[in-house]
C-alpha cells in the first residue's frame, strides 16, 4: 500500500465536534462516536487541517525533506497530529501545521513575533511551549498525553489568539 493510502487508512479519527469548554480536569476526555454531532459549516476549519496534516505526511514523508538531515514524518505522527486536532474545541482558532525536523508535526498560533505558541504530540507526551509577550512571558512544559487536549492551551489559546471566526449562533 503507497504511503499515502496507509494514512487515509489509518485515519480513525471523525472530525465531529470537539470537548466542550471549560471541562474539569486536567484534560478533556475524547467523545465516543455515538456522543458526535456533525459539524456546522463554521466549525469546517478541523477537515481543511486535517488535509493539511494528511499532505505534510506525504510531502515530509522522505529522509532530508527539508534538504538537509530532517528525519521523516512517520505515519504514526501524522497519527497522532490527527488525533490532537480531532480533540481539539472547536472554539480555537486553528493552527499553522508546521513539520519539525526531528519527524514530528507541530501546531503553531501566531500573533506577530511576540506571540507564539506551539503544541506537538511527541510519542507518548504533549510538548508545549509559549512566549506571550514582549516582555518575555513564557510557558512550557512536556507531559504524558492522556487521550484528552490540554486545558492550559485552551485557556491561553482563548486569551492570547482569540478566534477571528465568528458564528450566527
Amino acid at each position: 500500500m503507497s504511503f499515502a493510502g496507509g494514512l487515509v487508512e489509518t485515519n480513525r479519527y471523525q472530525l465531529g465536534s470537539g470537548p466542550p469548554l471549560g471541562a474539569k480536569g486536567d484534560e478533556v476526555k475524547a467523545s465516543t462516536s455515538e456522543q458526535q454531532t456533525a459539524e456546522p459549516i463554521y466549525i469546517r476549519w478541523k477537515e481543511l487541517i486535517r488535509d493539511e496534516i494528511l499532505d505534510v505526511g506525504i510531502t515530509c514523508s522522505k529522509e532530508w525533506w527539508d534538504g538537509e538531515d530532517a528525519a521523516p514524518i512517520s505515519t504514526d505522527a501524522v497519527d497522532r497530529a490527527l488525533n490532537l486536532i480531532y480533540l481539539a474545541p472547536d472554539a480555537i482558532h486553528p493552527p499553522e501545521i508546521v513539520p519539525s525536523a526531528d519527524g514530528e508535526i507541530a501546531f503553531e498560533w501566531r500573533r506577530g513575533r511576540d506571540r507564539i505558541l506551539s503544541l506537538v504530540s511527541h510519542r507518548s507526551d504533549i510538548i508545549f511551549s509559549a512566549i506571550l509577550s514582549p516582555l518575555n512571558n513564557r510557558e512550557n512544559w512536556c507531559k504524558p498525553q492522556k487521550n484528552g487536549w490540554p486545558v492550559r492551551v485552551t485557556e491561553l489559546l482563548l486569551e492570547y489568539f482569540p478566534n477571528a471566526r465568528h458564528s450566527s449562533h
